[in-house]
């Protein structure tokens, strides 16, 4: 990472823990947990620590309990686009493309949440 950006090139600002502060390191899918509650990425580390305080599975940065089902999930992600948050927005067509939640494939609509 400090090659990459000692070169100029500046890392977004989605990729940085939003508790520790610490940028997550490439590819962050792999070091991090995604929350739908909030939307965040949080860092292996924090959320390894939230783990070890005895908060069990709640998100490290919300505290929201984690959902239970694909219905649980979809709702907070649809609550976070009524909310016009781009992430959620991004994530709901990513699940209509891919048929994630219980959604049906929709290319269509996949395409028109990303161009919003």
């Amino acid at each position: 990472d400090e090659k990459l950006y000692g070169q100029g090139h500046e890392r977004p600002a989605f990729g940085y823990c939003p508790i520790c502060f610490l940028a997550i390191p490439i590819p962050t899918q792999d070091h991090s947990v995604f929350y739908s509650c909030c939307m965040k990425s949080v860092c292996d580390g924090c959320s390894l620590a939230v783990l070890q305080q005895g908060y069990g599975a709640d998100c490290p940065f919300c505290r929201t309990p984690e959902a239970e089902n694909d219905d649980e999930v979809l709702g907070m992600i649809q609550k976070r686009v009524a909310a016009r948050d781009p992430i959620a927005i991004r994530r709901l067509g990513d699940f209509h493309l891919t048929g994630e939640c219980g959604l049906e494939k929709n290319t269509t609509r996949a395409f028109e949440l990303w161009t919003e």
